[in-house]
């Protein structure tokens, strides 16, 4: 393996702690999960981990460094991912207000569609990880303080490293999707607690915006 074994070490440390951390990423498979089953769960960490994987190949052949380099490039992407999750946020929270009106008749046509749902949950995973600036700024600001020079091969060690927290991440968020899925049946069994669901994951959504689109473009 051509990574150093004390960085490395290190590294899955660190890592850890921030696969742990709540974010945008967390909250789209809790939601996916518990209003759609564990299905959608895992779809939608598979549509975040595609996600991380592209951005650890960009940042190894240095398309990330380029990205965060040009302030018009980044603030585009800033602006694209805070708006993208403020579109989310703001569907979740009209999905609130008008849930009271559900009719309970509409369950019968959710089995059509759900082929549909899982493929627009895996695109809707795979743009709120892919318009993260953060991910990049995470690519070019922390992971290369753990690669080796003197080992060589560092576009290699970049992706090798990058890569570990979609795996870290992956595992972690698929026991989010299964154990959310498995509360679900309970937590939606009154429709007074799904609209509760709904308005906070849309609070926290357009929190999630808010606070990426104050994120400032430092990586040295």
């Amino acid at each position: 393996m051509p990574l150093d074994p004390h960085l490395f070490q290190l590294y899955l440390v660190a890592v850890a702690v921030l696969v742990l951390a709540p974010g945008p990423d967390f909250l789209l498979v809790l939601t996916r999960s518990v209003a759609d089953g564990r299905r959608a769960g895992v779809v939608a960490t598979l549509g975040i981990s595609l996600g991380n994987v592209i951005h650890a190949l960009l940042a190894a052949i240095g398309v990330s460094a380029l990205i965060a380099a040009s302030p018009a490039l980044f603030d585009l992407l800033r602006y694209a991912g805070g708006g993208y999750l403020a579109w989310i946020g703001g569907r979740s929270l009209w999905s609130a207000l008008t849930s009271r009106n559900a009719d309970a008749g509409e369950s019968a046509g959710v089995a059509r569609a759900d082929s549909v749902r899982l493929s627009a949950v895996f695109t809707q995973a795979l743009l709120t990880n892919m318009l993260n600036p953060k991910i990049i700024l995470f690519q070019l600001a922390f992971v290369p303080q753990f690669v080796a020079p003197e080992l060589g091969h560092v576009a290699v060690q970049i992706f090798l490293l990058g890569n570990v927290i979609t795996v870290l991440g992956c595992c972690y968020l698929i026991g989010v999707a299964a154990l959310s899925a498995g509360t679900a049946r309970r937590v939606l069994a009154s429709q007074r607690m799904k609209t509760a669901l709904d308005g906070l994951a849309g609070v926290l959504f357009l929190g999630f915006a808010v606070r990426l689109l104050l994120t400032e473009r430092k990586f040295a």
